[in-house]
């Protein structure tokens, strides 16, 4: 009897130990936004973001809000993980004791801003000038934004 409860016993803890390990991570959605005044986009990957970003951008003065690049990064507790999100411009993630998070925005491979918050927190918009007719925005956030062709 005990032979044949081995094998079950073994299945189940196989089916459970890749669950466990993802379990373990936190996804975040990074998204890189230009706003401007044009009603054009400032590049032919530019999509419009959605009306639930575009209703969050609005404390900021620019006119339209275009989605130039997003990823998704899985950063396990007390890790980091750096992406590239434009030739100019990178966005790291550290998850640190007490459950906090710090976010690192890179200009040009240089430090240019570093906030911590609470892990909780769901939102992060950091940004800066492009030139006066447009700004770039990092958005780091835990809900998954809508796809490019799907904008709500």
């Amino acid at each position: 009897m005990k032979r044949s409860i081995l094998p079950w016993l073994l299945l189940l803890l196989a089916l459970r130990l890749p669950a466990r390990a993802d379990g373990d991570g936190i996804t975040f959605y990074l998204q890189l936004i230009r706003g401007t005044a044009d009603d054009q986009p400032p590049s032919p990957e530019a999509k419009p973001v959605g009306s639930e970003l575009t209703r969050r951008l609005q404390m900021f003065k620019w006119k339209n809000y275009w989605e130039i690049s997003r990823s998704a990064v899985l950063i396990e507790p007390g890790g980091r993980n750096r992406q590239r999100m434009s030739p100019r411009h990178e966005v790291e993630i550290s998850l640190v004791p007490a459950h906090q998070m710090t976010i690192s925005i890179y200009t040009d491979g240089k430090l240019t801003r570093r906030r911590t918050q609470p892990l909780d927190t769901p939102f992060c918009i950091a940004g800066g000038d492009k030139e006066e007719t447009q700004a770039w925005f990092i958005v780091v956030r835990r809900d998954k934004p809508p796809p490019s062709d799907d904008i709500d």
